[in-house]
């Protein structure tokens, strides 16, 4: 990697944007299927995208069109950047006055019918006309689109995989135009078992995990009040096999106190629905305009400012999507406990300021703010990560190494122990054979570079479905127990 590499990274989105404004017109697809909710259909598809990719369904507010939802969010430079493609439902007058989706509305919201059935089909085509993986669908909207999300993760939780739910609410918390407004404001209150019942009726027979959820949500929302955000964690968490109580809260999100993460995790520590709670924001989404990686989007009707908090950057990065380390950390990624003076860095850039954080109990000894630091261990290991601040302010996509402390005396090799993992292309899992999943307390997909593709908490089953689909390449798969930790190499050709 050359010394001038950031500047190249910040030179090239910037005339990727130049370039690019132009050619981010979404492109209307007039036959999808049946089309029984009568919905008009917007694609957009990024240049340069090769194998399986991912694809985001994106919903805009009422009053608006596909076109504005998408000049305002940002979805689409999104795109270009991280190669996914997305879809733009929009509805039209003759459904709805207002052009909002009808989330409320019983004919348009179960399975197998209406604009619920309509969208899917829209899937169905980029299915078909191009190479969608499989395991990477998201759903995200805004208001009634945000109402659709709720919808779409109900009724096809076997195709989306996770959704983002901005300024919305849960799934029937309206079934009827006469109920909607009361549900928006000052909405429905149930029992966490009692919204999960909802959702779970749409597909009796299903056993899988349910999508995953992130809530944006501004605290002065006149339109759909944000207590509607507290039924959404209800809903999904009960789905998921969590509970309500927060279990990580970061008060000041990216350095700005406007915004609040909570987020909840299930009942094996693994991170089911993220809540922004945005103060100060009313019925609307939040946009960082400019030309840097994390902003995008541009303001209007349902898009307010917010420095320093792209949502549809979040929410992106919260489907995995932002996938391009600008750089390679360098630095060793097996150190032994308490190991000492482990020197870590990424190529120098002049004016640049980098941001390190490491694994918890481990300390940047000198550093901190420069492309290079010295780490002390202790018995943890974990993420060292870092992310760079350019010349004019531009913050890039974090560059992520994952260390491991202390595993040298206690790895057996799979192959020469009495289990093994396998991995099965056609679903995207990784089978544990002969491993008991009970025992199993981590298990994590690592690159040659030491950078994590894929991780979670304890194994409910033998089948560990990943989150996004892996390319060909060599791979590392560590398994941890009670006292040991098992490493298997994998090759995906």
């Amino acid at each position: 990697m050359k010394h001038s590499s950031s500047i190249c990274t910040v030179l090239a989105v910037l005339l990727l944007n130049a370039l690019t404004l132009r050619a981010q017109t979404i492109v209307p697809v007039t036959t999808f299927g049946s089309n029984p909710g009568a919905l008009n259909m917007y694609k957009y598809v990024p240049a340069g995208i090769t194998g399986a990719a991912p694809l985001v369904i994106a919903m805009h507010g009422c009053t608006e069109t596909a076109a504005q939802f998408a000049a305002q969010t940002g979805w689409n430079k999104l795109a270009d950047l991280h190669k996914f493609y997305v879809i733009y439902p929009e509805q039209v007058s003759a459904n709805n006055s207002g052009l909002c989706f009808n989330w409320f509305d019983t004919t348009d919201v179960n399975r197998g019918v209406g604009e619920a059935l309509s969208i899917k089909q829209m899937v169905d085509y980029m299915k078909t006309n191009y190479t969608i993986d499989p395991s990477a669908i998201y759903a995200t909207g805004i208001s009634a689109g945000a109402g659709m999300t709720s919808v779409m993760m109900a009724a096809y939780p076997d195709i989306i995989h996770a959704g983002a739910i901005m300024s919305g609410l849960p799934y029937k918390a309206s079934t009827s135009i006469f109920t909607a407004s009361t549900a928006m404001n000052p909405g429905i209150t149930m029992t966490p078992a009692q919204w999960g019942a909802l959702v779970r009726a749409q597909n009796p027979g299903y056993s899988n995990p349910y999508p995953h959820l992130a809530i944006f949500h501004g605290t002065l929302d006149p339109t759909v009040n944000i207590n509607n955000a507290t039924e959404l964690i209800k809903q999904w968490t009960n789905l998921d096999h969590g509970d309500q109580t927060v279990d990580s809260v970061n008060n000041s999100f990216q350095g700005n106190t406007n915004i609040q993460l909570n987020i909840y995790n299930d009942s094996s520590s693994n991170p089911i629905v993220y809540f922004y709670k945005i103060t100060g924001m009313g019925h609307a989404i939040a946009v960082d305009t400019g030309a840097c990686p994390r902003q995008g989007g541009a303001t209007g009707t349902y898009a307010v400012k917010e420095v320093n908090f792209h949502s549809t950057y979040w929410a992106a990065d919260f489907f995995n999507l932002i996938s391009t380390f600008p750089y390679t950390i360098t630095g060793p990624i097996n150190v032994t406990i308490g190991a000492t003076n482990q020197i870590y860095s990424v190529p120098a850039t002049a004016g640049s300021t980098y941001s390190w954080s490491v694994p918890p109990g481990c300390t940047i000894v000198s550093g901190q703010g420069s492309h290079s630091i010295t780490v002390n261990f202790s018995t943890r290991g974990g993420l060292v990560q870092v992310t760079e601040t350019v010349t004019g302010g531009c913050e890039l996509d974090a560059a992520k190494l994952l260390v491991s402390v202390g595993i040298a005396a206690v790895i057996d090799v799979l192959k020469e122990a009495t289990g093994s993992i396998s991995y099965n292309a056609g679903n995207n899992s990784l089978s544990l054979i002969n491993i008991n999943p009970a025992q199993v307390k981590s298990i994590r997909v690592l690159n040659m570079l030491g950078q994590v593709v894929s991780e979670s908490g304890a194994i409910q089953s033998n089948l560990y479905v990943l989150p996004s689909r892996l390319i060909n390449g060599i791979y590392l798969i560590t398994l941890t127990t009670e006292d040991k930790q098992f490493v298997q190499k994998i090759a995906i050709r």
